[in-house]
């Protein structure tokens, strides 16, 4: 992505040295529209802010001087709320921190991703975004914002964790959840699958090279439908494709015939860090247009319900 624009902003100053003159873009105008309104809510409402090394506007809430910085690939764990710069609050989070991975395409809006390396945990800034570091020209189906919104998230960093540990605390909710639906039975493995037959099948389990014809109702541990498949319409896949994620296609290796079985993964076998969505409401949404590739939350452990039809 940053090749891209380097390249862009290379050619623009080509052209303007052949040309002496460049018309302004509609981006450009947007662009300079979306500083501006930024610019005037600021000083109307007498805010200083600083800036990030990304350019981001940014005022620090509460500082914490011994706070611990994230450190890239860290799992921060926020708190946060969006509102349009109209005063339009689309979501506030702050019962529970939510988790997602610091890098740089982890967070929607994406001008979050070059914002959030001025918290310290403990800590809670404002920033404001532009819509061209939001959402830009995209509007939602249920109209809660405009194309070309500038908003403002309010976040707190409440925790840092690395990979390894939040894997080791999703083991721990998994054990707990198996515990508390008594589910007896349940086979661990090694790589962090559990797996319960529920209505057993007959013959050969598939091979690597198979493919299968199979439904199945993927969910989260509390009980939320995520996706499945329509009753005349089950998923056939081929095997050691990489169409299914680790912990589905492990599962199913180990499931005969007319099996059904219940597969429950951490998100390592799943969908693991994907891109936290603010607000949460668009991520189907989202999903569906191809904007992100994942309808599943980050670090979220899944179960799959799978009915095996069919191998050849």
């Amino acid at each position: 992505m940053q090749k891209g624009k380097i390249w862009v902003g290379v050619i623009v100053i080509l052209t303007t040295l052949v040309t002496g003159c460049l018309e302004e873009s509609d981006f450009e105008k947007q662009q300079k529209q979306s500083d501006k309104e930024i610019s005037n809510y600021l000083k109307e409402n007498n805010i200083n802010t600083e800036t990030s090394s990304f350019g981001i506007h940014y005022e620090k809430l509460v500082s914490e001087p011994n706070g611990e910085a994230p450190a890239s690939g860290d799992v921060m764990y926020v708190k946060y709320m969006i509102v349009t710069l109209d005063g339009d609050t689309l979501e506030s989070v702050q019962d529970e921190a939510v988790p997602f991975k610091f890098n740089w395409n982890s967070v929607l809006p994406q001008g979050m991703n070059y914002g959030i390396d001025i918290l310290k945990t403990g800590e809670k800034a404002r920033f404001y975004l532009p819509s061209y570091t939001s959402y830009n020209s995209y509007s939602p189906s249920d109209n809660s914002f405009r194309a070309y919104t500038n908003f403002i998230v309010e976040m707190e960093l409440v925790a840092t964790m690395d990979e390894t540990d939040v894997q080791n605390a999703e083991i721990d909710t998994i054990e707990d959840y198996i515990a508390s639906e008594g589910f007896e039975d349940v086979i661990p493995s090694s790589s962090g699958l559990y797996y319960k037959t529920l209505t057993p099948g007959e013959g050969e389990s598939p091979k690597s090279y198979n493919q299968v014809k199979l439904h199945y109702k993927r969910s989260y541990l509390d009980g939320t439908v995520i996706q499945e498949t329509e009753a005349d319409k089950p998923l056939t896949v081929q095997m050691n494709t990489n169409q299914l994620v680790k912990g589905f296609e492990q599962g199913v290796l180990q499931m005969k015939k007319g099996e059904k079985a219940l597969l429950i993964m951490p998100s390592n076998l799943a969908f693991g860090s994907s891109v936290q969505i603010m607000p949460s409401n668009l991520r189907e949404e989202l999903f569906e247009y191809g904007h992100i590739t994942t309808n599943v939350k980050p670090y979220a452990p899944v179960t799959y319900e799978v009915e095996l039809l069919e191998i050849k």
